[in-house]
């Protein structure tokens, strides 16, 4: 009887860590959709947006080069072969071969043509794309305020650059081009919270726990300091200096 009552303790607690771990999961969502701002969407909008417009641009890019060089290749070869076929046209049946230089002289056009588009063809830049939102990070976790921070730091650039684009579009490429190469490292920092807040949850009270709160402080403040960074780009560039 005694062992019966260990195995329905041990099932009670073990039913009882599994709807805690459910319950959990469903607030997390709840939490997740509750905290989804407007703002993150824009971001997430954004990313998608320059991500199309960056493949656009290298695929113009790529057309345009493949249409110089069968411009050049082919109308180098058709001009060649033309030509070397209304010779020996000519020599075999008199003037009634003239066609072929005629046919020799459009291929030369053409890949006059095409090796001047190669020439004035500038090598491809790469578009400056906005990265991904930053992970969300649960309410109450260490970190959480940092996380919003960040998010409307990252949100206010990208309307900035939205705003002088029309204007000055060179600075408007070099803020996205700051956000491109800070705002990778700064989502990594967000996505750590979210690890260290999801440790501290599953340990309570241990020492590991306790060790993902200090690790979790750290790294909130290093948010903190990069997202003060934005104010940089955001307000000047070396093309509209402050």
């Amino acid at each position: 009887m005694a062992r019966s009552g260990k195995d329905d303790s041990k099932a009670g607690a073990e039913l009882a860590a599994a709807v805690e771990a459910g319950l959990r999961k469903g607030l997390d969502l709840v939490d997740a959709f509750r905290g989804t701002p407007a703002g993150r969407r824009e971001l997430a909008r954004e990313s998608k947006r320059t991500e199309t417009e960056a493949r656009r641009a290298k695929n113009a890019h790529s057309f345009r080069r493949a249409q110089a060089q069968i411009m050049t290749i082919g109308g180098t070869a058709v001009g060649a072969s033309a030509g070397t076929i209304g010779v020996i046209d000519v020599v075999a049946t008199g003037p009634g071969g003239i066609g072929w230089f005629i046919v020799s002289g459009l291929g030369a056009v053409a890949a006059v043509i095409g090796g001047r588009k190669w020439r004035r063809l500038a090598p491809f830049t790469a578009l400056p794309t906005i990265p991904s939102p930053p992970v969300l990070v649960r309410r109450g976790a260490i970190g959480h305020d940092s996380v919003a921070r960040y998010t409307a730091v990252r949100v206010q650039t990208v309307q900035v650059i939205r705003a002088i684009e029309p204007l000055h579009a060179g600075a408007a490429v070099e803020i996205r081009s700051a956000d491109a190469q800070v705002a990778p490292t700064l989502n990594a920092l967000a996505d750590r919270l979210r690890v260290l807040d999801e440790m501290t949850r599953q340990m309570p009270g241990s020492l590991a726990a306790t060790q993902a709160q200090q690790a979790a402080h750290s790294v909130s403040k290093q948010l903190d300091h990069g997202s003060a960074g934005y104010d940089a780009p955001v307000g000047c560039s070396r093309s509209a200096p402050c």
